[in-house]
């Protein structure tokens, strides 16, 4: 059974490196499913013998974060949107519980070891294919990398090149620890050397300046850790080895700036760090964060609370962001004080007891062996440095939003929660009760990972063939797929709107009437239900003034128009959205108002998409239009 159990999870490790690589669930869903069968499989035996034992109060401190986050995401205002926090959480706690229990053993790390090194190889594989000018490439048939700041950046898997770049800053980090303090002979070195460089150029190619920082982040960790040990172990060797590492250390970074240097220059003229985005999204997420500072607006509620909240700073043509671009304050955002306060703890807490193993085994273990060549002295003090280089990446960007990442770092975290005491040489803190929950809720979630991913997973893949149908324009089988995909899951109001959508491209004036009506009665229900279902998506509220002004039902038109204003106050197309309803009911008045005040809109809509300039000339045409022909009336 425990065999098996970690042929899952390694199976589901690779899976979920290869596919789940973006924010969406829809590739995730089948890394899910063999993570949860990994953990189902793994908790079929109520007992199992494990090599070393993990720390109770990690365990019990991941417990909680845990547990908060579900409740939260289940308590959460759309439902949909909290699911995409939920599985990833629920992924990174059964990788975490298999990693610090089943996966204890040294020789099983190094398996898993080996799934990064696979990844990371097939990472750079596909971004080398990105460089030679194929930068929509995809892995999946059918499917774009849809990055917006696309050529010259590679990445992988990924389809923000960010993200590809964290998760390459664990593969450096773990390389480099098994590489300075792990068994094995000179070859190995090597190769893990050389795995530790491809990997740092690669993040190099990404041209993240976020990653940037985190790899001098955990760089100066990993520095500080290793000169730490040798320092107690081997001080004799301490100034030799100090002068070698600086040497190495300008060498490696000369080869970084030779590969990044002109990359990195680019990027800079174009988008200067002191007008950078991130600095505009950062006060909406504070934002949204002072209207319920405890608890939060709920999972992944900046995806609308970035409309409402779009800073007075922000470019109007800049699309809005959807994430933070800052995981601290996304946790403040969407869960609070209480949320970033516990996943603080867990970080210290983990981060405490990874350096409490280094310094055990510098002080303790050493005395014993006289050899600092330990596979799991490797993966601590690399884990420690990965740990530091995802931490600082986290203060720009979102990538534990992304399943992969999300994985690799919860890998990580398990390590540092079991890195591989002597249970006969120090006195470990017991939490009664804490193992056996873990495994009570190891089972649960698992339950939860194998039923999400076969009741959502086939819903999200019909809507996306429904995306795909669309983009063919074959509206037959669009319908056929969304009405499957709302079949499976009507909690999602973006299938509802994905239906209505498709219904309104059916309409045309050509037809004969009451089809007309009957398509725009469907439309009309569908959008409506899209709107209950998330009142805060201006959207769906924009196409509801569409529907309800071809219907006639002026009234409820103006209600949906004036819904849309006030959830994206800022937006040209609610307040177009308002000036087109006025306008085609000719309150000629109160169109030339609206369309007005939609010229003054911070966030403009894009190039080629109806604007207030081509509404308001219309408007003066048709006015003019009315007032010839008023005019050509006889006197009674």
């Amino acid at each position: 059974m425990r065999l098996l159990a970690f042929i899952l999870f390694l199976l589901g490790l690779l899976v979920t490196g290869v596919l789940g690589t973006e924010t969406r669930l829809l590739f995730f869903w089948p890394g899910c499913l063999l993570l949860g069968l990994a953990g189902l499989v793994a908790g079929a035996r109520w007992k199992m013998r494990i090599h070393f034992a993990p720390s109770d109060v990690c365990l019990v401190s991941v417990m909680l974060l845990t547990l908060y986050l579900v409740v939260r995401a289940a308590m959460s205002p759309v439902a949909a949107y909290a699911r995409e926090d939920l599985f990833l959480v629920l992924g990174g706690f059964v990788t975490y519980a298999l990693t610090c229990t089943v996966a204890s053993h040294p020789r099983w790390r190094i398996a898993i070891m080996a799934v990064l090194v696979l990844l990371t190889m097939g990472n750079l594989v596909v971004g080398f294919f990105h460089f030679s000018n194929h930068w929509s490439f995809h892995l999946v048939p059918g499917f774009v990398r849809t990055f917006g700041e696309g050529g010259q950046r590679i990445g992988g898997f990924f389809i923000n090149s960010n993200h590809l770049a964290a998760f390459l800053s664990f593969v450096v980090f773990l390389s480099l620890g098994l590489m300075c303090f792990g068994r094995g002979g000179a070859s190995a070195k090597l190769l893990l050397g050389f795995l530790a460089l491809s990997a740092s150029i690669g993040m190099a190619l990404t041209a993240s300046r976020g990653a940037l920082v985190g790899m001098v982040a955990g760089g100066a960790a990993f520095g500080a850790v290793s000169l730490a040990v040798v320092w107690k172990t081997q001080r004799h060797i301490f100034g030799r080895l100090l002068s070698g590492v600086v040497v190495v250390v300008l060498l490696a970074g000369a080869v970084l700036w030779i590969v990044n240097g002109e990359v990195q220059k680019r990027r800079a003229a174009a988008n200067p760090l002191a007008s950078d985005v991130r600095l505009q999204v950062w006060p909406s997420a504070l934002a949204q964060h002072a209207m319920q500072p405890v608890t939060g607006a709920g999972s992944r509620m900046f995806y609308d609370y970035c409309v409402t909240l779009r800073d007075a700073s922000m470019r109007g043509y800049y699309a809005d962001p959807l994430f933070a671009h800052n995981e601290y304050l996304q946790m403040l955002a969407d869960y609070g004080w209480a949320g970033l306060a516990l996943l603080v703890a867990v970080v210290l807490i983990h981060a405490a007891h990874g350096l409490r193993f280094v310094r055990w085994f510098a002080e303790h273990k050493f005395l014993h062996t006289a050899s600092l060549m330990s596979n799991t002295l490797g993966f601590a003090v690399g884990s420690l440095g990965a740990l530091a280089a995802t931490l600082g990446h986290a203060v720009f960007e979102f990538h534990f939003h992304v399943a992969a990442v999300v994985v690799a770092g919860s890998l990580v975290m398990g390590l540092l929660a079991n890195p591989g005491f002597d249970l006969e040489s120090v006195s470990a803190v017991r939490v009664p009760g804490a193992r056996p929950l873990v495994k009570v809720l190891l089972v649960m979630v698992s339950v939860a990972m194998v039923g999400g991913a076969l009741w959502f997973g086939p819903s999200d893949w019909w809507a996306a063939k429904a995306q795909l149908a669309r983009a063919d324009e074959d509206m037959q089988a669009r319908l056929e797929f969304i009405d499957k995909a709302i079949a499976r899951d009507p909690t999602s109001a973006e299938h509802w709107y994905q239906r209505a959508l498709a219904r309104m491209d059916q309409w045309k004036p050509e037809l004969p009437a009451g089809l007309q009506k009957r398509l725009l009665e469907k439309a009309a229900a569908d959008v409506r239900e899209a709107a209950r279902i998330n009142p805060q998506h201006y959207l769906y509220s924009t196409a509801l003034v569409d529907v309800l002004d071809r219907l006639g039902q002026e009234n409820e038109a103006l209600k949906a128009a004036l819904q849309a204003v006030k959830v994206a106050p800022w937006h040209e197309e609610a307040r177009l959205s308002l000036a087109i309803h006025y306008h085609r009911w000719q309150h000629f008045r109160e169109a030339e108002q609206a369309y007005l005040w939609a010229g003054e809109s911070r966030a403009r809509n894009k190039d080629g998409e109806l604007n207030w300039v081509d509404g308001y000339q219309q408007l003066l045409a048709d006015a003019v239009r009315q007032t010839v022909a008023k005019a050509k009336v006889p006197a009674p």
